[in-house]
């Protein structure tokens, strides 16, 4: 009783904090938008040709559909982070005085991250009802069929999520940027794998995302109507809904409500094993970095710092300013870019340059290229918020015109190495007279900075960019969808669109610099 008292205690108070943060309000800000695409039909159930009524059962599957693939999906950035804040903000090392263990301390962060996600699903099943409402298909309420989606299907998915959350933040090559990427590809891969291959089976019940339990029951309501039914299933714009037909919900069984609360035991299994991980905040468990400088004695170090003393002149910040060399910061701003890299990295780099640049330029672009402009995500996410992060933007910030100095720096440094990393498929181009690839390459090595630059400004953090940035990259050059494939992989990279849209990325950096200089 008092381990729960305390988990609760400790959930509590971080959920109550986190609610009053301004990513909160973001992302309930993107959850309304959600609703208001399933509304208006761009984000809408459809099997076929075919579509259900709009009765309760009908749109508590649609907006349960919608919450596992969205929040489920993007959730997680929003919840990780919360040890780290406790780390970097000291409370942790407080907390570690305490006798409050790993495990507690863990139940209560995932807890916490379950009662953030559960406040999004509760914004879409509420826009759910006002969708019934608005459609008029059906104006009877039924309770148990609309909430049982959320409720069974939901709900267990957020509590993996919530678990995973903090599973990633207690294995230290997770914990950053490595660990994002890596939850933004299985939840992709680990999701399609598993509905290929439990959905129209007795295990369809073990699918996390629920698609399977839908689809299965939805397909025979449909058949039953319609025996031309050729097992289309989609959540996106409706079109060509020829005919609707009616569905009442899932038939729940004992054995298919248990198989979906088992994900909640799975959630506590998965956060008391991250428990076995988590360091308490304690420093010593983290591997020492070897010092390369030789060791000297007591007597030569305050000798060294006595001169030291005397010999510091202050410089006045004018005379420092006129002589001001650009190329001098840009080379910092580069070492800073690829500082810590590991020889395997340039290795990896190497590599896909000689691939882009020895393989035929449909290839280079279709396939080589955009994994070349994957490579360096880590390393480029960090410029605009580097000074937060490490805090030192009051050092940075107190320079000579750090808004026209030190800002384009930044940008020119990821913008080269961006065209560095992709070196191999300009010369391919080059050598084919490809124009267009070219063109294409140009206009996106312009944008992934400007993006980073633009996104690590306004939330002090690398994950905005590399969570965008991933979701972009997997839209348009991985699936083809040609507005967003901005490498060019099977259209012309759209530089009429990513040009313009990355001078006005660089004009909201340029903003959000200067809003922080005021403050």
């Amino acid at each position: 009783m008092k381990s729960a008292r305390i988990i609760y205690h400790l959930a509590r108070a971080d959920f109550l904090e986190r609610v009053r943060r301004y990513s909160f309000l973001v992302m309930l800000g993107l959850v309304v938008f959600l609703g208001y695409q399933a509304a208006i039909g761009n984000m809408t159930l459809t099997l076929g040709q075919y579509r259900g009524e709009f009765n309760s059962a009908w749109v508590g599957a649609m907006m349960s559909l919608n919450a596992t693939l969205f929040i489920g999906w993007f959730g997680f950035y929003l919840v990780k982070g919360s040890v780290a804040r406790d780390r970097e903000t000291g409370v942790g090392q407080i907390m570690a005085t305490t006798p409050l263990t790993r495990s507690r301390y863990m139940l209560g962060k995932a807890l916490s991250n379950f009662a953030i996600l559960f406040s999004m699903v509760v914004v879409l099943a509420l826009a759910g009802l006002v969708i019934q409402f608005w459609k008029g298909e059906s104006s009877q309420i039924d309770l148990i069929a609309y909430l049982s989606p959320f409720i069974l299907i939901v709900l267990p998915l957020m509590a993996l999520v919530a678990a995973f959350a903090v599973l990633f933040e207690a294995i230290p090559f997770l914990q950053g940027g490595f660990g994002n990427i890596v939850y933004f590809i299985s939840f992709v891969s680990v999701m399609t794998a598993m509905m290929v291959n439990l959905s129209g089976t007795r295990y369809a019940v073990l699918e996390p995302t629920g698609i399977g339990i839908l689809e299965n029951t939805m397909g025979r309501a449909v058949r039953a109507e319609y025996p031309d039914y050729d097992g289309g299933f989609s959540l996106g714009p409706a079109e060509e809904v020829t005919n609707t037909f009616t569905w009442n919900g899932v038939n729940w069984t004992s054995d298919m409500i248990w198989g979906r609360l088992s994900f909640f035991g799975l959630a506590v299994v998965l956060t008391l094993f991250a428990a076995l991980f988590f360091d308490r905040f304690d420093p010593s468990r983290s591997k020492p970095r070897q010092k390369k400088a030789t060791a000297v004695s007591q007597d030569q170090q305050q000798t060294a710092a006595a001169g030291s003393i005397h010999a510091v002149t202050l410089t006045p910040i004018q005379a420092a300013g006129r002589r001001f060399n650009f190329f001098n910061l840009l080379l910092a701003e580069c070492r800073l870019l690829v500082k810590g890299q590991r020889w395997w990295w340039y290795a990896v780099a190497g590599g896909l340059m000689i691939a882009c640049l020895v393989n035929p330029a449909t290839s280079t672009r279709q396939y080589i290229l955009p994994f070349a402009w994957v490579w360096p995500i880590l390393v480029i996410s960090g410029i605009g918020s580097r000074e937060v992060h490490n805090n030192v933007q009051q050092l940075v910030f107190s320079s000579t015109a750090p808004l026209w100095r030190q800002l384009p720096a930044q940008w020119l440094a990821g913008f080269l190495l961006t065209v560095l990393v992709s070196l191999g498929a300009l010369l391919r181009f080059a050598f084919d007279g490809d124009g267009s690839g070219l063109l294409a390459l140009f206009s996106g090595a312009i944008f992934i900075p400007s993006l980073a630059l633009a996104a690590g400004v306004w939330s002090g953090t690398s994950k905005l960019f590399e969570v965008v940035y991933m979701v972009v990259w997997y839209l348009g050059p991985l699936n083809r969808v040609e507005a967003l494939d901005f490498s060019g992989a099977y259209s012309n990279g759209q530089p009429g669109f990513f040009i313009p849209f990355s001078i006005a990325l660089l004009v909201l950096a340029v903003l959000g610099r200067a809003r922080q200089l005021r403050n």
